[in-house]
């Protein structure tokens, strides 16, 4: 798949003198971001994290990471994403996410692009949560993948994931994620979309501090070893800060919440590549 993104890339978007650079660039960057439908990509409160997160039940928008999390989302709300990698004008995502209830179980959508004309990754998601116990959600998502690259073709498949949270105590709760557990293929091509595991903690030491420790792993790549911070400023403001292990970048944000709008932002620092950006807007409802 990464020769494929490659040929057309040199092909169509780059002059020949830039080839080697390209390659470069092309090669370290698509391995970073785990190019075949890296789960995790957004919201930007995750992201600013430290991409952990998934035990936070206030983390907006978290139920794209972790199903469970709908169960704390009182609220309906749609929200738009956006996000540029590295200042690469072919790395871009596009997000439109809502969350609603119906019958009294929240349940939530997601659609995500992730590409440029040449190539690009879309990924739908239908998400549902329930309690059965106290302080104890579980949740599911089902997916569809949909890869297109210019002169090779499209690809797709489905894939499901479950999520779990559990409050321990007001200061403490744990989570889990097993995600794409059938092990879905683009249409038997190769090119595995990835199977992956997460586990999470929230611990709130003090009033409207929380801290998040969550450790990542696919199929592909390493443990990721991901901490994260969220300070509660004002009651319509939290301050965001995290690093991730796996790649060495700190990432700092923001969230607010005003009224019927949520706004936020996420920038990542990683040691080689530079900045990436982040901003999601939504209206709550």
């Amino acid at each position: 798949m990464m020769r494929q993104i490659l040929k057309t890339k040199i092909k169509y978007c780059m002059p020949r003198r830039f080839l080697p650079l390209t390659i470069f660039v092309l090669l370290t960057v698509l391995r970073l971001l785990h190019a075949s439908f890296e789960p995790g990509k957004w919201p930007a409160a995750f992201l600013a994290r430290g991409s952990s997160g998934i035990a936070v039940m206030g983390l907006e928008n978290g139920f794209i990471v972790n199903p469970a999390l709908l169960v704390g989302q009182k609220s309906n709300n749609i929200s738009l994403f956006y996000r540029n990698y590295y200042s690469l004008s072919d790395l871009n995502d596009f997000s439109i996410a809502a969350r609603f209830r119906i019958f009294k179980i929240p349940l939530g959508v997601s659609f995500n692009q992730f590409g440029d004309r040449n190539y690009h990754e879309q990924t739908l998601s239908f998400n549902a949560a329930w309690t059965f116990v106290k302080n104890f959600s579980f949740g599911a998502d089902v997916r569809l993948f949909l890869l297109n690259v210019r002169h090779y073709g499209q690809a797709s498949a489905f894939g499901g994931s479950l999520g779990l949270h559990y409050r321990l105590s007001k200061k403490i709760a744990i989570a889990a994620i097993a995600g794409n557990l059938n092990e879905p293929r683009l249409n038997g091509r190769g090119g595995n979309i990835p199977v992956y595991f997460s586990t999470g903690l929230e611990v709130k030491p003090v009033n409207k501090l929380s801290l998040s420790f969550d450790i990542f792993k696919d199929n592909r790549f390493d443990f990721d070893f991901r901490y994260g911070l969220g300070y509660q400023v004002f009651s319509s403001i939290e301050l965001l800060l995290g690093f991730r292990q796996q790649i060495h970048a700190f990432t700092a944000g923001i969230q607010i919440r005003k009224m019927m709008v949520h706004f936020g932002y996420a920038l990542e620092m990683h040691p080689d590549l530079g900045i990436s950006n982040a901003i999601e807007v939504g209206y709550v409802f």
